[in-house]
């Protein structure tokens, strides 16, 4: 009788139990979510640790030219407007669309890059001969620089022979040729000087 009333209470015991764990499992599952409000207090809290000028950031100042030369304007510690500035407001101060690249990726250092819309001090006095509406044509800077027609000459691109007819066609798309092919160009069409450009047009016929 005692084993039969033992069984019993075995019996409700395991089900008692296996009703408690159900219930928690549920109440787990479908009716407990994960509160976001910690998130949303942690992320005000990150956002004080973001990035600013202080008095130890080195500040580099360069002007990059057309020619892709880099010059440094400065190099110095961060001192007045600049200090307790983030990348946000360091974006609005130097924006990109009058030519500036900002690089501010830790406090200790920050990178403000003029972009120039001319070549630098060397690169101004080159020249190369080109193409320009069928004629050939002086343009100033180095080869693959075809931005700013320094003259014309009275020479039509069709009167060439067919082989430097192509290097000018060629110069003229300067990206698409292999290095090998655009040193060669660069040897033949580009001059540093006003002195060696002449002379070579001078002996255009060479190649009619």
């Amino acid at each position: 009788m005692s084993f039969c009333k033992n069984g019993i209470l075995t019996g409700i015991l395991v089900l008692v139990l296996c009703i408690s764990m159900g219930t928690g499992f549920f109440w787990g599952r479908y009716i407990y979510q994960p509160d976001s409000r910690p998130v949303e207090i942690i992320m005000p809290v990150l956002n004080l640790f973001k990035s600013r000028i202080t008095m130890e950031t080195k500040v580099y100042k360069e002007k990059e030219y057309l020619c892709g030369d880099l010059e440094k304007i400065s190099e110095e510690y961060a001192s007045g407007e600049l200090l307790h500035m983030d990348k946000k407001a360091l974006l609005e101060k130097f924006p990109a669309a009058e030519g500036w690249t900002v690089v501010f990726a830790n406090p200790g250092l920050l990178s403000l890059t003029l972009k120039a819309e001319e070549f630098c001090p060397v690169h101004r006095k080159f020249r190369h001969i080109g193409i320009y509406h069928g004629l050939v044509a002086v343009y100033e800077g180095p080869l693959g620089y075809n931005d700013k027609v320094l003259r014309v000459e009275n020479i039509m691109v069709e009167s060439l022979n067919p082989d430097y007819r192509i290097k000018l066609e060629q110069a003229m798309d300067l990206q698409k040729q292999s290095d090998i092919a655009a040193e060669m160009l660069r040897a033949e069409l580009e001059f540093s000087s006003d002195e060696t450009l002449n002379a070579a047009l001078e002996n255009m016929d060479e190649h009619i």
